[in-house]
């Protein structure tokens, strides 16, 4: 076998001087294209390893050169024949594009990150397209394309090809099989410590996410039997006057950026004027909405949550509809990511309107569109979702008008990194700022029903990084996503009649304004808010279950 191997490489190194001078063996071209990836792609990940394995170099080379093998192998298992060129140059582009987010914002590549890419809208994709993006590109791809121009692949035949391709990749097996063998203590060790830094590998992680994702999506295109969740769920109607809650879901909202919450700026003018709870100490399922927005809304929790499960799952919007409420979705995002779909709904930016760009509005329609719904009369206890764009970046400043630009100068620019922290402080706040008229709004609509016991609820679906370390954004793996991306505000206001149809004594509710709750406790919530009756009712997870008259009274006593 090896004088095999020593015979193969030296066809591979040794050149045929019947060849022209740029014609180079495929495996060759293999070994030059992934060891190129590998030196200039990878700056974050060696920066990561000095960082984490100070003083380590054996282990740290050993690493890049992990890297290495895995962009080969990558190359021998997809660049077969004529695709080896277009293969490369994908690649290149992969590890850039990957490379270039995670310099300028912090952000890594995973397969959730690329879900939320995938799921977003044209406008908000538009946003994080930029000029640096483009010079980025034009710099990092100059190498690989000037590579596959003036090289010339040697064409093999069929039965040497793959001869010598199957001697490569058994080289390569080998070799990884004698790393393992000798270097699986410090390996196992470091990948359980650190295992953030296997997401800076380029562009082996990124393909690695694009690979899993499409399994996913593969797997999610096999029909699966909806699972019909509370089926034994039973509502009384309330007596006299329909119970109404107009749940508000934010978008990229931060808890610490709360007026309400102790932030030194004035961010929440009207919310503080007005009797809200703000719950100081509420966490995000996940760290995007793709992720975020069908967990909150599940009878899963964070720990438990599978998505598959969720999406051909009844979630507690379809329960409460299922009792005979009215239940809506107004969206002014991306979609619902399925939450939605078998509830009547209506997706505000997709229709035309002078506060719509580009497929993106002022959170100002969904005013609109409430008091539309509010003008039917169903005559039913019933729930009006707001889904909002909230706060979404890098844009920050296109999301708040004229009127709420407190603080100035805001940073106008896509990319982040290029405006002092200040600026970019100054365009979020704003965009909170909106968030507040919007919810005082909202509350002021609700203040004036004569048909209905109203309340609000406002949520936000995950948080932002703001630059704090040089990250910026959202979407980090849970398990290393800085608080900022996880601590979110949660809002409660209810009328007196509200109060007094559920039971519920605002004092109590008040007192629990700094203790921990999370997306977690949503479904119970809503549950318990409508009382309704079903095994899959959690009274533990229900925030509000204390706070009845009764129990408050009981206490005292």
């Amino acid at each position: 076998m090896f004088d095999y191997l020593r015979r193969y490489s030296l066809s591979i190194v040794v050149p045929d001087l019947q060849k022209p001078a740029n014609s180079w063996h495929p495996l060759l071209f293999a070994l030059v294209a992934a060891a190129s990836m590998t030196l200039m792609l990878n700056g974050p990940f060696y920066a990561a390893l000095q960082t984490q394995l100070p003083g380590q170099y054996r282990l740290q080379m050993i690493l890049i050169f992990i890297v290495f093998l895995l962009n080969l192998t990558l190359i021998l298992l997809l660049g077969y024949s004529r695709f080896l060129k277009p293969l490369v140059l994908i690649l290149f582009l992969a590890g850039s594009v990957s490379l270039y987010f995670n310099q300028a914002f912090g952000v890594l590549i995973d397969r959730d990150m690329l879900q939320n890419a995938v799921e977003t809208d044209p406008g908000e994709a538009q946003g994080l397209i930029s000029a640096a993006l483009i010079l980025h590109l034009l710099q990092w791809m100059s190498f690989p394309l000037l590579l596959v121009s003036m090289v010339r692949v040697q064409r093999l035949a069929r039965r040497t090809y793959w001869q010598q391709h199957g001697a490569a990749m058994l080289l390569v097996i080998v070799t990884f099989t004698v790393i393992g063998a000798t270097q699986y203590a410090e390996l196992a060790s470091f990948f359980r410590n650190f295992r953030s830094v296997k997401h800076l590998a380029l562009p082996v992680s990124p393909v690695i996410a694009a690979i899993s994702l499409a399994v996913k999506s593969v797997k999610a295109q096999v029909p699966t039997e909806f699972q019909i969740v509370a089926s034994d769920a039973t509502r009384t109607p309330t007596e006299v006057q329909p119970k109404l809650l107009v749940l508000v879901v934010g978008e990229t909202a931060r808890a610490d950026h709360f007026q309400l919450n102790g932030y030194k700026r004035s961010t929440n003018p009207l919310l503080s004027k007005l009797p809200v709870v703000s719950f100081s100490k509420v966490s995000s399922c996940g760290t995007a909405t793709a992720h975020s927005l069908p967990c909150m809304f599940s009878a899963l929790t964070r720990e438990t949550y599978d998505e598959k499960k969720a999406k051909h799952s009844s979630n507690v919007l379809d329960i409460l509809q299922m009792t005979g409420m009215d239940v809506s979705w107004l969206d002014n995002n991306s979609g619902c990511k399925g939450v939605c779909d078998r509830l009547r709904s209506e997706f505000l930016f997709q229709q035309p309107d002078p506060r719509c760009q580009n497929g993106q509005c002022l959170d100002d329609v969904l005013l609109d569109g409430l008091s539309r719904e509010l003008s039917r009369k169903p005559g039913t206890d019933r729930v009006i979702v707001l889904h909002q764009l909230g706060s979404h970046g890098p844009e920050y400043y296109k999301r708040s008008a004229k009127t709420d630009k407190v603080f100035v100068p805001e940073c106008q620019d896509k990319q982040l990194q290029l405006c002092t922290r200040a600026e970019i402080i100054n365009a979020y706040d704003n965009s909170i700022i909106a968030t507040d008229r919007l919810l005082a709004s909202v509350i002021q609509l609700l203040e004036r029903q004569e048909h209905y016991n109203a309340a609000m609820l406002y949520i936000s679906d995950h948080g932002e990084s703001l630059g704090e370390n040089g990250i910026y954004l959202h979407g980090l793996p849970y398990f290393m996503a800085p608080e900022a991306q996880t601590h979110i505000p949660m809002i409660w206001w209810m009328s007196s009649g509200y109060s007094d149809s559920s039971k519920l004594d605002s004092r109590c509710v008040a007192d629990k304004r700094n203790k921990s709750f999370s997306h977690d406790n949503l479904f119970d919530t809503l549950l318990g808010a409508f009382a309704v009756n079903t095994i899959d009712y959690s009274v533990s997870l229900d925030i509000f279950n204390s706070c009845e008259v009764s129990d408050a009274n009981t206490e005292v006593q």
